[in-house]
């Protein structure tokens, strides 16, 4: 994949506050997933892109969707999160536009709920966090 430096440095750092941001989630929240998606997740990000996080937490559970927010650790700046618990994660999974969504590009940051399982039943492949990060670390091949 080949991206300019300062694109790529950029992702990189964006990269590495989902991360951070994912083990903050993790000690405050219990098991958790956390899902970049969106541009960022695709690589085809601009200046005014937004990071799109999908948090999923059974310690949403009983909590208004409005209140998890409150419930939630305070994001990085340009983060968007959206809070669901693990069955409200599976109904948005049964809906046609999350499956496009995230068929269109997703990199599970952390799974300790099972969302990666939910995903393969919705019909599509998992991709990883890690996956992401080999993909734009490797080296461009040969044009031809």
């Amino acid at each position: 994949m080949r991206v300019p430096p300062e694109r790529l440095r950029r992702w990189i750092e964006v990269l590495d506050h989902v991360e951070g941001y994912a083990r903050l989630l993790r000690r405050r929240l219990g098991p958790v997933a956390v899902v970049l998606h969106g541009s960022y997740a695709r690589g085809d990000f601009n200046l005014w892109s937004d990071v799109d996080v999908i948090v999923v937490s059974p310690a949403y559970r009983g909590v208004r969707p409005l209140d998890r927010y409150e419930a939630t650790p305070t994001p990085p700046p340009g983060f968007e999160l959206i809070p669901w618990t693990p069955e409200e994660a599976r109904l948005q999974l049964a809906r046609p536009a999350w499956r496009q969504a995230l068929a269109r590009g997703h990199a599970i940051v952390v799974d300790e709920v099972g969302l990666a399982d939910a995903i393969a039943e919705a019909g599509l492949r998992p991709a990883w966090l890690r996956e992401l990060r080999a993909r734009i670390a490797r080296p461009p091949g040969p044009r031809g």
